[in-house]
């Protein structure tokens, strides 16, 4: 403690007290100042969970769409367009309807034409029998096996006329594939910006284009669906308008029949070319950078969201019409 006193007393621990003391002063009379930048961190960090939020969205979108292609029922042989439970297929079913319960009935139609048709031409034959009728019950003999055969082939027939859109499909599958082979990932529709209510605005339409994504999924699925069941329904209840045709009455109405067949199945390959389009379109919209991956305005970015979810709005009509569009093809 002595040597403690001693040392404190001494005029070297003085002078240094007393030039700690002025470096201290100095110190707090200058200071410099920290910037910690709170709210731009917090800012970024909420505009960056923001972003990547848009970006996994309409990635997730594009996976889907891209989901939808010609694998599955459009593209499916006649016997296995909608699979089966067990040993049987709706295939199985439809042509058992047709075999046991349809076809007597067409059988049934034709020889009622066959018979009125008879008395046609023995009514004009009672006041001479001269060889132009005989030749008219023979040309009614041909006309009456002609269409038998028609009649009893006419599920066979039915399922010729599918497996020529089906071949159609398979070409186009194999010029462009099936729509899944173009990548939209690399299209980046989230604003660089760090703008929360521009991102905000960003969420709200990727969320709502996620619906109608959805939407645009189940509805190409059903009308593809609905498509095949249509196709089986019409294959199965055929003999009854193509024993229609052979009646001059009732001609249209199995012509009508026919040239609707032709376009349920027509029908196919414009869903495949819809589906196929779509992603193209998507990567050619005008808000899309053609150099840069991201577009870097918020207006850019919104404008592309909004221009997205107009065509996904517009695959769903055009799905939903691609019926219609394949009947006024065939004329009506």
């Amino acid at each position: 403690m002595e040597a403690v006193r001693r040392a404190a007393g001494s005029d070297g621990f003085a002078i240094a007290f007393a030039a700690t003391a002025i470096i201290l002063s100095a110190a707090l009379a200058l200071p410099q100042p920290a910037f910690g930048g709170i709210a731009e961190d917090i800012n970024a960090w909420l505009c960056g969970i923001l972003r990547d939020t848009c970006n996994w969205i309409f990635a997730g979108q594009t996976s889907m769409l891209a989901s939808i292609g010609a694998d599955g029922v459009l593209s499916a042989d006649f016997d296995q367009m909608l699979g089966g439970a067990g040993d049987v297929t709706m295939h199985d079913v439809v042509r058992g309807v047709w075999d046991a319960a349809i076809l007597p009935i067409g059988c049934g139609m034709l020889s009622f034409v066959f018979t009125v048709q008879l008395i046609k031409v023995s009514q004009r034959m009672d006041g001479n029998a001269s060889m132009p009728g005989v030749k008219e019950v023979v040309l009614m003999l041909v006309f009456f096996a002609v269409f038998l055969f028609l009649i009893q082939n006419s599920f066979d027939l039915m399922q010729a006329v599918y497996e020529v859109a089906r071949l159609a499909i398979d070409r186009v599958v194999g010029l462009f594939g099936e729509g899944g082979e173009i990548d939209l990932a690399e299209v980046s529709i989230a604003t660089t910006e760090d703008d929360v209510a521009a991102l905000l605005a960003m969420l709200v339409v990727a969320l709502v284009s996620w619906l109608v994504v959805i939407v645009a999924y189940v509805v190409a699925l059903v009308v593809s669906w609905a498509r095949a069941i249509q196709i089986y329904v019409m294959a199965a209840f055929s003999p009854i308008p193509l024993a229609l045709v052979s009646l001059d009455e009732t001609r249209q109405m199995g012509v009508g029949y026919l040239r609707n067949f032709a376009a349920v199945c027509l029908a196919g390959v414009i869903i495949l070319v819809l589906l196929v389009s779509f992603p193209i379109v998507l990567g050619g919209l005008n808000a899309a950078s053609a150099g840069a991956p991201v577009v870097d305005t918020v207006v850019g970015g919104l404008s592309y969201a909004l221009q997205y979810l107009a065509m996904c709005v517009l695959l769903i009509l055009s799905l939903v019409k691609s019926g219609s569009w394949a009947r006024d093809i065939l004329g009506g």
